[in-house]
């Protein structure tokens, strides 16, 4: 499997809101460009986006793996002031969790060294391509007043200000393939495994029982099944006279499903919604890459500009081509797919606008049977 960089362009609408301004004047996430200023959705809108998108595709059985809503994985940890919320690695793992899988976490015990994991998707701002200029628009609530109105109440508007911004946004995403699927655990005790069950004792008072769990015929190495399949592997090594390495590993199978579902969906468009507005992270130019390492390689590169005011046409991508970290199959051609439109042109970029399995299955993703499952994806785990 090859690492993987995609870069999109979108039209979008003041998708990230950021603090009140003078108390009714709702601002958007803005930041200077150049001599430029631009509006922009920070990474964890995005990365909200994303995954919520995974979850309604799940839900609905559309995608490969079973991306849980994440309601109950999380928790209270400390106390007072130091309260903090996180993930609860005592019901969750990258095996049972495609979310902590793909986005990581960060687990904290009291006195101890905390278990945190690096995301392995990687996310950019969506940076906006057009200045803002203070566009603003004046709202009201003027529906309910009316139906208060008729019912006898006396009500007036509540009016306030909305700044506002449509632009095209640039927005990158890297997917690395080496941490994806894989995670590492260091305890203060070693794992205790009896009928099936690994127990793993994360502090004084938390421990981690992990279910259907069968043991190789080396005693440190496991398999975790689900439905009869095996989904991971656990591996256990002593550190050293007071620690032990707990090595989580996915399954083959199960690391590139979720793939093609990260890849599907940032392909045909996320769901996104800001101040109860629907909003359209879909792309109107995408490119995509096998990397040899997990660079945003096409984002400082892609720009757009505007010809005869009836189109836009991408530039930088040339540039970004010439990239040696950028991989090339077995001809010496480099592993590259290009997705444009009418709106958001790639001109001259024909022998990269290939066949979007063809390019899955160069990234070391799909086979022929592969190819037919991300078709008509089924939920499996």
């Amino acid at each position: 499997m090859k690492h993987i960089t995609i870069t999109i362009i979108f039209e979008g609408s003041a998708l990230n809101r950021d603090e009140k301004i003078g108390g009714n004047v709702l601002s958007i996430k803005k930041l200077k460009r150049g001599t430029k200023t631009v509006s922009f959705i920070g990474k964890p809108a995005i990365r909200h986006y994303l995954f919520e998108t995974l979850v309604k595709l799940s839900e609905k059985g559309y995608t490969q793996s079973n991306w849980k809503d994440g309601i109950a994985s999380v928790i209270e940890k400390g106390s007072g002031d130091k309260k903090t919320l996180q993930f609860n690695l005592q019901e969750f793992d990258i095996l049972n969790s495609p979310e902590l899988d793909a986005f990581g976490y960060m687990y904290t015990i009291e006195e101890q060294s905390s278990i945190t994991r690096k995301s392995p998707v990687g996310i950019t701002k969506a940076i906006g391509l057009d200045p803002y200029e203070g566009d603003m628009a004046f709202y009201a609530n003027h529906d309910l007043v009316q139906r208060a109105i008729k019912q006898g109440l006396s009500a007036k508007p509540n009016p306030y200000n909305k700044e506002e911004h449509i632009s095209f946004y640039k927005v990158s995403f890297t997917i690395d393939v080496d941490i994806l699927g894989k995670d590492e655990w260091i305890l203060d005790s070693a794992p205790q495994f009896n009928q099936n069950e690994l127990i793993l004792t994360l502090s004084d008072n938390a421990r981690k029982t992990i279910r259907n769990v069968y043991q190789s015929q080396n005693q440190n190495d496991y398999e975790v099944k689900k439905n009869g399949n095996v989904i991971g592997y656990i591996k256990k090594e002593q550190v050293d006279n007071n620690k032990w390495k707990v090595i989580f590993k996915l399954s083959e199978g199960e690391k590139k499903k979720r793939i093609l579902d990260i890849l599907t969906a940032i392909k045909n468009g996320l769901c996104a919604q800001s101040s109860n507005e629907a909003n359209t992270i879909i792309p109107l130019f995408l490119i995509a890459a096998g990397v040899k390492v997990p660079v945003p390689v096409f984002h400082p590169y892609i720009e757009i500009i505007q010809i005869d005011g009836k189109f836009y046409q991408v530039i930088g991508i040339d540039n970004a081509l010439k990239n040696s970290w950028i991989e090339k199959d077995e001809s010496g051609k480099e592993i590259v797919f290009i997705m444009d439109s009418e709106r958001v042109r790639a001109e001259n970029k024909e022998p990269f606008k290939v066949n979007w399995e063809e390019f899955l299955k160069k990234l070391g993703l799909t086979d022929n049977q592969q190819q037919q499952t991300s078709q008509n994806p089924q939920q499996t785990t």
